[in-house]
């Protein structure tokens, strides 16, 4: 077993274009999309002169509150629960947490705030000069929202952004940060309410269950892509060392190490064995260099990392369950067609788990569909642990990912040949 472990470490290791794949690649991406994403909000410089916004507040927002209330005492929820969920909502305010982000320090260097009372002289002054843009927010706005996050309501609104000239720098700019701020408000209370963290409200369960506010910093775009990139190139472990069992069916390789005596099934635990400790290899350099590079967890606690060595260790038996089974196929079917299959399906895993772009910007339907794939699973679970939750609080994801890992061995040792292959 341990001669077919060091094989398999020391011919990938030898390999130049597969460990460009496997290291650089995601690597490449990850300074990409972090600067591409981040780089705006973690300017402390501003060249660029500094721009005004204008917002307009239609909203009723105490009276939007009282109705809240009203809705959770129709529900029966006892008191306690009641005032801790409307003192959770106002905390999470979309308003107040739009106008706590436009007025932080960082965006006060580029982007200047004027509340109005009125559209009407919000538009004037747009049209004297005196700002680049308005902000107007909708009657019911934290409302609607709040009945989301509580109620899981389907109802949708939107602020609108009103500018002088969409070609204007100032205004390209406001079009960004709010775009940022919306993309990020998502992501955070989408992973906040995921699964467990719903509130329970349905008749059959009157008592109600606190919601948990993340008690980190928001997850930033570098750490956002660091694990998405991570998750997803951990597939391409297994699809390399899937293939390169095909090939070492096809030079021979594998016949000669049957006639050591050595069991079929030792041979298919072996490649389980190498695409966990190449994955877990991988993910770990990964996460240790984008944090001494780009700071993306400096500073994180103890009980941070032994968390995240859990989710890793987990997700990496997970990919080397995968490549006992595409083991398993391409050797039973005499064929590396399945090893290819795969590999240009992870794009769509990739998609739907959210490696490229928080999937609950598309619909919640997508949402819960990818936090049932491997990679998605993962992806939320890290993302949760880094926004402060325990991790007995994200089992529920680590179960459903071992659970397809104890589907796809035992699939792998019911398919993998145990006659001699021709």
């Amino acid at each position: 077993m341990f001669n077919l472990l060091k094989k398999d470490l020391l011919t990938l290791s030898k390999n130049k274009s597969e460990m460009i794949e496997l290291l650089l690649t995601p690597f490449l991406l990850i300074s990409i999309l972090g600067f591409a994403l981040g780089n705006l909000m973690n300017n402390t410089s501003s060249p660029i002169e500094t721009g005004k916004i204008g917002i307009v507040n239609q909203q009723d927002y105490e009276g939007d509150l009282s109705r809240l209330e009203e809705d959770l005492e129709n529900e029966n929820i006892p008191e306690e629960t009641m005032k801790n969920l409307l003192d959770s909502s106002v905390s999470i305010d979309p308003i107040n947490q739009l106008k706590t982000f436009l007025r932080s320090d960082e965006i006060k260097e580029i982007m200047k705030v004027k509340d109005f009372d009125d559209i009407k002289s919000a538009e004037k002054a747009l049209e004297n000069d005196e700002i680049q843009g308005i902000i107007e927010i909708p009657k019911e706005f934290s409302y609607i929202t709040w009945r989301n996050v509580l109620f899981e309501d389907k109802a949708t609104t939107n602020f609108d952004l009103k500018v002088q000239d969409k070609s204007q720098f100032n205004a390209i700019v406001l079009e960004s940060l709010l775009n940022s701020f919306v993309e990020e408000y998502n992501l955070q209370s989408s992973i906040a309410m995921t699964d467990k963290e719903k509130v329970n409200l349905d008749n059959s369960n009157k008592n109600g269950k606190m919601i948990n506010i993340a008690t980190e910093d928001p997850v930033n775009s570098f750490q956002y892509y660091t694990i998405g990139m991570g998750v997803f190139f951990a597939f391409s472990t297994g699809t390399i060392i899937a293939a390169r069992s095909y090939r070492e069916k096809e030079q021979h390789v594998f016949a000669r190490i049957m006639l050591t005596n050595t069991s079929p099934n030792t041979y298919l635990l072996s490649k389980l064995l190498s695409g966990t400790i190449l994955t877990f290899l991988q993910l770990g350099i990964i996460f240790i260099f984008s944090t001494l590079i780009f700071g993306t967890f400096g500073g994180k606690d103890v009980m941070f990392w032994i968390n995240m060595m859990i989710i890793t260790f987990i997700y990496s038996l997970l990919i080397g369950s995968i490549t006992s089974l595409l083991t398993s196929l391409s050797l039973r079917s005499n064929s590396a067609s399945n090893v290819g299959f795969f590999s240009s399906f992870t794009a769509a895993l990739a998609f739907l788990g959210g490696s490229f772009t928080p999937v609950e910007t598309f619909s919640e339907s997508i949402k819960t569909i990818g936090n049932w794939t491997p990679n998605g699973a993962v992806l939320t679970s890290y993302l949760q642990i880094m926004l402060g939750f325990d991790l007995i609080e994200v089992m529920p994801l680590l179960i459903r990912v071992i659970a397809m890992m104890g589907i796809f061995v035992v699939i792998a040792i019911y398919v993998f040949p145990k006659r001699r292959l021709n």
